[in-house]
């Protein structure tokens, strides 16, 4: 091992538009060190990759050495998520990729990959497949939906839970289409209950919260870090797996998820922070300290706080907030999401749309603004407040005549960074679903056309082929073929059943769903009939050409959407 100057490190620059003109005029490639705050091994290799002084020769010869923090920049999160964390990523002057690695390399590996480099600078072949955009055939959508399903179903470790991968968690839109299609299928059920209840293994026993996740195949080796989106997402699923199937242990864990994010996440001034490291000291692995009680935790250092707040993935704790409020009927979860929403719009809206932190603002994303509008909508929901529909609505026309590419997918970013957007599979399939959903909520058939568009882009036989598992866009092409049902509730007198009616509504377990409240002043001609047909508050779920029998009760209400979603999957 060569010996270390850890005072030295390398001249780091930022990753923007000027670096490839930088690097031409000095003919030196371009290096990309992209990490993260709470990262373990970003640290490590920080620590001591980076420190090695044959490699800082190498680096201050040859290379523009850029470190991003890859939390901050969602303009190369979307690209190069796959070959995290860290991603190592190295371009010639012209911006082509010539490597790309995922997680720490030592130096004696790093020295002789920047030296063959060097040497022969040849592009790397492009990973993104180049599909023009047509219209697919009944029987290659079948094709490739049956190819997903094969996917989806080989990817799952029934016994164990999660995936049947090296690391261990629970991916939302796994969990989402198993949680939908489980009523007629006991391997969905198996694996769903297998899941969760081992999932528990992550959750730290002290802090409350939920570490990343767990390699080995096994739910006992943890990395420690703890996201505020990796937070939202057990929430979520810990609440709709208790409203399903009223386990208490499941809602127990989405409280202390969120007890855990008040006490270190939470921003005084109305957002969430980041995230939390892994590490005490970076660098050191933390298994014995997080064996420790508070007291002796505290006594040694608490892992520091990245307190950026981003704007994705605060939505995304908004939704978490809204849903745990309704599954509780805890009010201070829906006031603190009320308060998120105002903090961003306020600090990272920019023009039209939503900038994914303030500090950063040269690049907007995809995934920001998808999750603002559905944020948005939720919020809507919940408060019956039009400003939130009228900003979802804002920010969806945005999304669709901004993002769109005009080869069948949505860019990832658009605005001033050094790379060029292309599409990113994960947020293409939020963006098919959102806007088919949007078509329904405001009435607007260009969305779902646009929705169509992407899902044949998702569906073409040869980006199929690329793909592990994305069941996304097996809930994408149920919904594209149904529309969402509305729950109405109908105010007569007062304000009987209205606490009932949001609580339930916002807490049942579905994306596709809707529900609204309807008074004497609001109510749409075609339902005044139905409105004047009773004297006292009623509930009915609603199509757009079928309303259901008038539900007068809390339990009559939850008994009919469950059996409606659940039975007939």
């Amino acid at each position: 091992m060569h010996e270390k100057k850890k005072e030295n490190v390398p001249e780091w620059q930022h990753f923007d538009a000027a670096i490839f003109n930088k690097a031409k005029k000095e003919h030196k490639l371009v290096l990309l060190h992209l990490g993260a705050n709470w990262c373990h091994w970003c640290h490590v290799m920080e620590e001591q990759t980076y420190t090695d002084p044959f490699v800082l020769e190498l680096l201050n010869k040859s290379y523009i050495a850029c470190k991003e923090d890859h939390d901050e920049r969602q303009d190369l999160t979307s690209l190069y998520a796959a070959y995290g964390w860290p991603a190592t990523i190295v371009f010639d002057a012209d911006g082509n990729e010539l490597l790309k690695e995922a997680g720490f390399i030592s130096s004696d590996r790093f020295i002789a990959l920047l030296k063959k480099l060097v040497k022969n600078p040849t592009p790397m072949p492009t990973d993104s497949v180049q599909i023009e955009p047509a219209v697919a055939s009944d029987s290659s959508t079948q094709q490739a939906l049956n190819t997903l399903k094969k996917k989806f179903y080989s990817s799952l470790d029934i016994e164990g839970g999660g995936f049947n991968y090296a690391q261990k968690y629970i991916d939302f839109e796994t969990f989402e289409y198993a949680f939908n299609h489980s009523e007629n299928d006991s391997i969905l059920t198996k694996w769903l209950y297998n899941s969760v209840v081992n999932s528990a293994g992550l959750n730290d026993n002290v802090w409350g919260g939920v570490f990343q996740y767990s390699t080995h195949s096994d739910w006992n080796h943890l990395h420690y870090e703890k996201l505020l989106s990796i937070q939202a997402r057990y929430i979520k699923m810990y609440c709709w797996y208790y409203k399903r199937f009223n386990d208490a242990d499941a809602l127990s864990h989405a409280e202390s998820a969120a007890k855990y994010v008040q006490r270190f996440l939470d921003d005084p001034k109305g957002g969430f922070y980041n995230s939390q490291d892994a590490d005490v000291t970076p660098g050191e692995k933390a298994t014995e300290y997080f064996k420790l009680n508070n007291a002796d935790r505290i006594k040694k250092g608490i892992p520091a706080i990245d307190k950026n707040s981003y704007t994705s993935d605060n939505a995304e704790m908004i939704e978490a907030c809204i849903i745990l409020s309704a599954a509780t009927g805890n009010n201070t979860y829906l006031e603190k999401a009320v308060r998120c929403f105002d903090f961003i719009k306020k600090n990272n809206k920019t023009n039209n749309a939503y900038a994914h932190g303030s500090n950063y603002t040269n690049s907007i994303s995809l995934k920001d603004n998808i999750a603002i509008v559905k944020s948005a909508l939720l919020l809507y929901r919940a408060t019956q407040d039009a400003a939130y529909k009228s900003e979802a609505l804002r920010i969806i026309q945005e999304v669709a005549g901004t993002f769109y590419s005009k080869k069948g997918y949505m860019i990832s970013f658009i605005g001033n960074s050094p790379i060029k957007g292309s599409y990113n599979i994960t947020e293409n399939i939020e963006a098919c679903r959102l806007l088919n959903y949007c078509s329904h909520v405001f009435n607007e058939p260009k969305y779902k056309i646009l929705a169509q568009t992407i899902f044949g882009f998702l569906t073409n036989e040869n980006l199929v082929k690329t793909m592990s598992t994305e069941p996304g866009i097996l809930s994408a092409y149920e919904e594209l073929n149904t529309e969402p049902l509305k729950a109405v509730l109908m105010i007569k007198n007062g304000t009987e059943l209205k606490t009932d009616f949001l609580n339930s509504s916002l807490s049942f377990p579905a994306f596709y769903f809707d529900n609204t409240i309807y008074t004497s002043t609001t109510i749409p001609s075609d339902k005044y009939e139905l409105f004047d047909s009773f004297d006292k508050n009623f509930i009915v779920a609603c199509t757009a050409s079928y309303c259901s029998s008038p539900m007068f009760s809390k339990d009559g209400f939850e008994k009919f959407i469950y059996r409606r979603a659940f039975s007939t999957k």
